[in-house]
């Protein structure tokens, strides 16, 4: 091959379909880019999963046929925290015998804050998970799991970038890391732009996620099962004080009394569930924190060594 291949690769909950988002409106002659639900990243990922010389063919007759350079951008690539990302080594191997030395492209992200945004990931599909519980699976079990989505539990210790990213590290001239929290905050867009060889932009004030923080709501519904129903009941008999209210009674006050402690008593009871949550999420963080300082000067110290801009840790 002599097109120059571009994997993004994630990790997840890094900003990937943002990513995806702008890279869709990409015009440009010396490009094909290819994104999640297309058929080539579906038998990228399938291959991966489960490598057949079939699927290998199948992605090999798309490729050939593009006469272009090429940008394949799915978070699937890379792997997975319910298993522990065990076969991040296997899935690279497959990578660089598939396509001739390809260009990485990985976002990362501070430990804690990865591991909770897939928790509220996981809460859409189990309303019932508890971050207590997720975060502690056996890290045998772990590795035992077949990835499916957010609600299967992890491991917070398994987000380890120096054992994980180090084959990674060993191509420093062809994998680009970038940290997530910079990105966006800083919107140094040049970053992806000189590396991939493009001029994207990318709106940053679009919101293409939103926040599913809200969902926490849930553990507190959960707990009292009836107490989203007298809250309906008594929001629509308040509905209708207002409505034929004629003069200022003391029931009418009572009412709004009643709705006002609806309204406060599940941020009283979300207050502790976050104080809970917070005490975990320092856990994480104190367990990590050299590991993920070494692992940020690890890539400063190479940008360095090789002078090589594209690697430089943004």
């Amino acid at each position: 091959m002599n097109k120059k291949i571009i994997l993004h690769i994630g990790l997840y909950k890094t900003g990937s379909t943002f990513i995806q988002e702008h890279l869709g409106k990409v015009e440009n002659d010396n490009f094909q880019i290819f994104l999640p639900r297309g058929k080539l990243v579906e038998h990228l990922l399938d291959y991966l999963n489960n490598p057949r010389e079939i699927i290998r063919n199948k992605i090999l007759a798309i490729i050939n046929e593009c006469k272009n350079n090429i940008i394949i951008s799915s978070e699937g690539i890379f792997g997975h925290q319910s298993n522990g990302f065990i076969n991040v080594l296997k899935r690279m191997r497959l990578l660089e015998s598939l396509f001739d030395r390809p260009n990485y492209i990985i976002f990362f992200r501070e430990p804690s804050s990865i591991i909770y945004s897939g928790f509220f990931q996981g809460l859409k599909k189990n309303f019932d998970l508890k971050f207590q519980n997720y975060i502690y699976k056996n890290i045998n079990d772990l590795h035992k799991t077949i990835p499916k989505d957010f609600s299967q539990t992890t491991n917070y210790k398994i987000f380890d970038y120096n054992k994980i990213f180090c084959h990674y590290l060993n191509i420093k001239e062809r994998a680009l890391f970038v940290e997530y929290e910079k990105f966006f905050k800083e919107k140094n867009v040049d970053v992806l732009n000189n590396f991939i060889g493009l001029d994207i932009f990318f709106n940053f004030e679009e919101k293409i996620n939103f926040s599913l923080k809200k969902l926490i709501y849930l553990e507190f519904y959960n707990k009292f099962f009836l107490f989203k129903y007298i809250k309906i009941f008594w929001l629509a008999l308040f509905r209708v004080f207002l409505r034929f209210k004629k003069t200022r009674d003391p029931s009418s006050r009572l009412i709004v009394l009643i709705n006002v402690l609806i309204k406060i008593t599940p941020k009283i009871y979300l207050k502790k569930i976050e104080d809970k949550h917070q005490h975990l999420l320092d856990e994480i963080r104190n367990y990590h924190s050299k590991n993920y300082e070494d692992f940020k000067k690890k890539l400063l110290q190479l940008n360095k060594i090789k002078n090589n801009v594209v690697f430089k840790l943004h």
